[in-house]
């Protein structure tokens, strides 16, 4: 069975263009609309690394992460954060200390598989 990735995004076609991409790659891929979805599917799976939106309807991708280092503090440590919004410094710098990185949106699908890869080879 391949790695496990949840994937955590309010766009359906960004949630379906990751899971097909990186299911082609051979990963095992889930998917979470909200922030909410995303904890309940932690609570009941083990991943191996998360991609979180940063803007969710329900809580912001810090707070997200936060919550995620509370339930799990190796994925904590695997998660990519993605958003399409310019970010702030602060933003930038909490991404780049406490978690795997930041994808921007639109994607380059190579940067994603790259990052993915990449990430999972240390897991």
């Amino acid at each position: 069975m391949g790695k496990r990735i949840l994937v955590v995004d309010d766009e359906v076609e960004i949630r379906e263009m990751l899971r097909d991409v990186l299911s082609y790659e051979g990963y095992e891929v889930h998917v979470a609309h909200d922030a909410a979805s995303a904890l309940e599917a932690i609570k009941d799976s083990i991943y191996d690394a998360a991609l979180l939106d940063f803007n969710l309807p329900d809580m912001d991708g810090v707070m997200l992460h936060q919550r995620i280092r509370q339930m799990d503090p190796e994925l904590a440590g695997r998660c990519v954060f993605m958003s399409g919004l310019v970010q702030s410094d602060s933003n930038l710098d909490y991404y780049s200390s406490q978690s795997s990185g930041f994808l921007s949106k639109p994607f380059d699908i190579g940067n994603v598989l790259r990052v993915v890869r990449e990430l999972l080879a240390e897991a």
